[in-house]
């Protein structure tokens, strides 16, 4: 639409590593990973193909507009019909780290609560045991602390979408910063935060898979955010 100005979004996206097959992406918030709703160009997938004209490089998942970390992308489209349905198949191991509020009872433990598949309001997610999809989250807390939150570490076992911030939300444990699932069970809002605003505690941190062209595992690693610092003396 003409004259139509986007909000402002994060724009400092790191390169974790390349190669002639993949990009592996330190993505930043907010800023969605495709064009929707008020966003078109500032997007990571607009960023992208302007950084590695003329090709298109493509994300072989994706993460929430205001979820950080890592995002791998395939260089090429023959690329990412290998990469991508190990995603889909839950062949890669994702590890994500999470600042919430509250104190889980166990220090181990898995949460199994199916998802809706189609979408709410603001493209939320619901908890459907009946018709939902089958949603499978580990949960380690690395520290309880002292002001009532927690650290903890989680490992997706599924891909549903919001999977990580409804599980934790259901557990009674929500995501600090996250503008959808509130304390108390309550709802938000808005979907896709403000720059500038204080960050979702969200952070996809650590990735393997099977690199398409080597054919071994490969692993990545992103620094540690802010908020999450606490974990390097643990």
């Amino acid at each position: 639409m003409p004259e139509t100005i986007e909000p402002d979004v994060a724009s400092n996206v790191g390169v974790i590593d390349e190669d002639d097959a993949v990009v592996v992406i330190d993505k930043p918030a907010p800023l969605p990973m495709h064009a929707c709703g008020r966003f078109n160009r500032n997007t990571l997938e607009y960023f992208l193909r302007k950084a590695w004209h003329p090709e298109v490089p493509r994300p072989a998942h994706r993460l929430d507009a205001n979820t950080t970390g890592l995002v791998v992308c395939a260089r090429t489209r023959q690329i990412a019909k290998i990469l991508q349905p190990q995603f889909s198949r839950g062949e890669v191991e994702k590890t994500y780290l999470a600042k919430v509020w509250g104190a889980p009872e166990e220090n181990e433990f898995v949460i199994r609560a199916r998802i809706s598949s189609e979408a709410g309001k603001l493209g939320a997610r619901e908890i459907d045991e009946d018709a939902g999809q089958e949603a499978v989250t580990e949960v380690k807390v690395v520290r309880r602390n002292d002001d009532g939150t927690s650290l903890i570490e989680l490992r997706p076992l599924t891909g549903r979408t919001n999977q990580i911030r409804i599980h934790l939300w259901e557990a009674a444990c929500p995501i600090i910063g996250d503008p959808v699932y509130l304390r108390g069970g309550a709802r938000g809002d808005c979907q896709t935060m403000a720059l500038g605003d204080e960050p979702m505690c969200l952070h996809a941190w650590k990735l393997a898979f099977i690199h398409p062209h080597r054919g071994e595992r490969v692993r990545y690693e992103t620094p540690l955010p802010a908020w999450a610092a606490a974990l390097e003396n643990h």
